[in-house]
């Protein structure tokens, strides 16, 4: 006999690849559970890491057969998204009967077809957003259906409520991401940095500086590159390690970046690890960990960061400045500026006192503020307040 759930979710993820969102809500998944919810997923057509992912921990997959929203410039892959538009929303619909789930959970403004498809039933809808890079016209479009027919909405962090609703005619539900901080949690790496190193082929007689996250150009790569190209002349030789995957619509930015490496003279210095699941061990191995994104909603690699203690270097983006303090977890600056990059991380590999104070205190504001018990516990709490009961 399997376990009785007192409420089934369908949880609905709009891209099937394997990144933030999705590993955010695969983590609390298994935390609800130990509330008395369970989890079905709701992917489209495409990459099957992440569905393979949660089918190995038990969980429920439904795949439809419905297609993705593409990047704007893939115009004629959108008109077709639109035109199926009303085949999904029918296909989502009487997937919620086969199921028969209690609440549906849509994520993102690009989760149109099941916010529409619990519209169109009886269940109550939470609506989550946890980005900042939809095209206008469709964030504009999700938020006014959210405010009508939502009866939850959350966000990842305040600035993507002020993205999305910038009015009073919606009370969002802040749930930040959160981290698992047995996972990353520096005493626990056993591998050793001169294993590792040997191994991704890093001198551990430089400075190492990494960056985790898919590559694409709001993660602003670039940036890094040139910042290594001053850090190298302030400091000499330096390592930086880029961790993540490329998908294939981004090849060109992929190429784009190689070619500017080899323009900065880095081929020796900067290094495209490809997507790892060694994730704590390659953190463990950095001196500085950079965000130097353009845009961001509410990162989880930067939790990751802060819960192995690693001394962050930031861009000041999106829900980035509700995670850490500047100049007491880290360093915050501005986006696409790579001298104050190449400040700000220099100061850390400069001061290596203070850089190990910010790691220190990183991890305690993990602790207190984003451990995923919380984090499960506002989930609990935002779908009774969907479904409309009371949160004790």
């Amino acid at each position: 006999m399997g376990l009785h759930y007192q409420m089934r979710v369908l949880n609905s993820l709009p891209d099937p690849r394997v990144g933030g969102p999705q590993l955010r809500s695969f983590q609390v998944a298994k935390g609800l559970r130990v509330e008395g919810i369970e989890t079905v997923f709701l992917l489209p057509e495409g990459d099957d890491t992440f569905a393979e992912m949660a089918t190995a921990e038990g969980f429920t997959v439904r795949r439809p057969g419905i297609r993705t929203m593409r990047p704007p410039r893939q115009v004629l892959a959108n008109v077709q998204y639109v035109l199926d538009l009303p085949r999904a929303v029918l296909k989502i619909r009487t997937l919620l009967d086969e199921e028969e789930v209690d609440l549906v959970q849509a994520n993102m403004p690009t989760d149109i077809p099941t916010g529409l498809a619990a519209g169109f039933s009886d269940l109550p809808l939470l609506w989550n957003f946890e980005d900042v890079s939809t095209p206008w016209p469709v964030g504009r479009t999700a938020a006014v259906l959210a405010a009508r027919i939502a009866d939850e909405v959350t966000v990842v962090a305040d600035a993507v409520a002020d993205h999305y609703f910038p009015g009073d005619e919606v009370e969002a539900r802040v749930i930040h991401a959160p981290v698992d901080l047995d996972k990353f949690d520096p005493d626990r790496v056993t591998a050793s940095r001169e294993t590792l190193a040997a191994e991704i082929g890093a001198d551990l007689r430089r400075p190492i500086i990494g960056t985790i996250g898919n590559i694409n150009p709001v993660k602003g790569h670039e940036y890094l590159l040139r910042a290594t190209r001053r850090l190298t002349d302030q400091f000499g030789p330096v390592t930086v390690l880029i961790v993540g995957g490329a998908p294939e619509t981004r090849a060109e930015y992929v190429r784009d970046l190689k070619a500017l490496r080899a323009e900065l003279g880095l081929e020796e210095s900067v290094h495209f690890l490809g997507r790892r699941s060694d994730v704590p061990e390659l953190l463990s191995l950095f001196d500085v960990f950079a965000l130097p994104s353009v845009a961001e909603a509410c990162p989880m690699v930067v939790l990751e960061a802060m819960a192995m203690e690693r001394p962050i270097v930031a861009t000041r983006v999106g829900g980035v400045p509700e995670q850490l303090d500047d100049g007491v977890h880290g360093r915050l600056v501005p986006p696409a500026d790579p001298d104050a990059l190449t400040a700000a991380i220099g100061e850390a590999l400069s001061d290596p006192a203070v850089a190990r104070r910010w790691g220190e205190r990183a991890r305690e504001r993990a602790k207190e503020e984003f451990s995923l018990d919380r984090c499960v516990e506002r989930h609990v709490a935002a779908y009774r307040a969907a479904a409309g009961h009371e949160c004790g």
